[in-house]
């Protein structure tokens, strides 16, 4: 039987496109197959802009490089890497083919660290944003001692920075504030939201904001805060017309925690915390710790809704789903419940 016979009979759908499907199909199948080190050339080209700094970074020969793209693209059967005087850039089928890159490449050096040595090892890649990582930091500290086995890294950041990560694999999943807005969060990730605590705002001891009874005595402070204008607008904003005030105060944005701690014990400051964050940080902090105090306001302030955001083809190995676990339980100390039935929700 003939060759295109064959493949008339094993995918029949072909033979209703034309001649020229069946000719595509057989040419893809005697293409080189993609190869990690092909993978590798391409996504340093994509971070560098260049041919010469990929080959620089991964150590080989710029014509090893171009090879490699020649190859990733003939593997393809369309072009992803364009060269111009201005620089190297990405086609959108390169663009669309890189976070599948990303993705196996973080795999593939998952399972080498995993088996590197006498056995296999786990690891997590975990970012938190600012207002997370002071109200979660004795948790990931038990969970550090509870697994010691288990390699992590952790970054903090923004939002935007973390999500960039995320969706680059550099991370596995970001556990943060709900943002204000849909833009903030991005597209392509699920966010499972996991607890809510309450907004705590501090200011230092024996200032006369001490005796603060409303926002509207507090408009005239610097505010510090972690997150961006527009959380800060969304958090805020209803409170503050609540108690007669239509204008938000100007705020300083601060994402460090212990620059953020340090600064809050300065006189006339105002600063946000989550339910656990500033008694979370006094062990680290102690004399900024111990010089700030909670403000007990007439006004209800909105909880703050604390997520984890992932990719939807991440893999939840066990000590990711452990991780989860353990910040969930949170929810059993002084802090509000989301409730078993809260939703997945996918951005995108």
């Amino acid at each position: 039987m003939p060759a295109a016979a064959r493949v008339a009979i094993s995918f029949p759908s072909l033979v209703f496109s034309g001649k020229s499907c069946i000719i595509n199909f057989i040419r893809h199948r005697s293409a080189i197959p993609m190869k990690i080190h092909q993978l590798k050339a391409f996504v340093a080209v994509a971070d560098s802009h260049s041919f010469n700094e990929a080959a620089r970074l991964l150590s080989v020969s710029q014509p090893a490089v171009a090879k490699a793209i020649r190859e990733l693209e003939n593997w393809a059967d369309r072009q992803l890497v364009i060269r111009s005087s201005r620089g190297t850039q990405l086609t959108p089928d390169g663009v669309s083919l890189l976070r599948r890159a990303r993705g196996i490449l973080d795999q593939v050096a998952r399972a080498e660290h995993e088996f590197a040595g006498s056995g296999p090892h786990e690891h997590v890649s975990l970012g938190l944003t600012t207002l997370v990582s002071a109200a979660v930091a004795p948790t990931l500290v038990d969970f550090k001692e509870r697994n010691p086995d288990t390699a992590w890294t952790v970054l903090g950041g923004s939002r935007r920075l973390l999500f960039e990560k995320l969706y680059n694999h550099t991370l596995d999943l970001v556990i943060a504030t709900l943002p204000g807005t849909p833009e903030e969060m991005g597209t392509g990730f699920r966010c499972e939201p996991l607890l809510r605590l309450p907004t705590v705002l501090t200011v230092a001891k024996g200032d006369p904001l001490e005796k603060a009874q409303s926002l509207a005595d507090l408009t005239q402070a610097e505010w510090l805060h972690a997150e961006s204008e527009q959380s800060f607008d969304h958090h805020f904003r209803g409170a503050f017309a609540e108690a007669g005030v239509h204008r938000l105060p100007p705020f300083t944005r601060c994402e460090s925690p212990f620059v953020m701690l340090a600064l809050a014990a300065r006189p006339n400051t105002v600063t946000m915390w989550t339910g656990l964050a500033s008694h979370a940080m006094k062990p680290q902090l102690k004399v900024p710790g111990e010089n700030i105090t909670g403000l007990a306001l007439k006004e209800k302030l909105p909880d703050i809704t604390v997520c984890a955001v992932y990719r939807p083809d991440l893999i939840m190995t066990p000590a990711i789903q452990r991780l989860l676990g353990q910040v969930r339980r949170l929810k059993d100390m002084d802090m509000l419940d989301l409730g078993p039935d809260a939703a997945v929700l996918s951005v995108g």
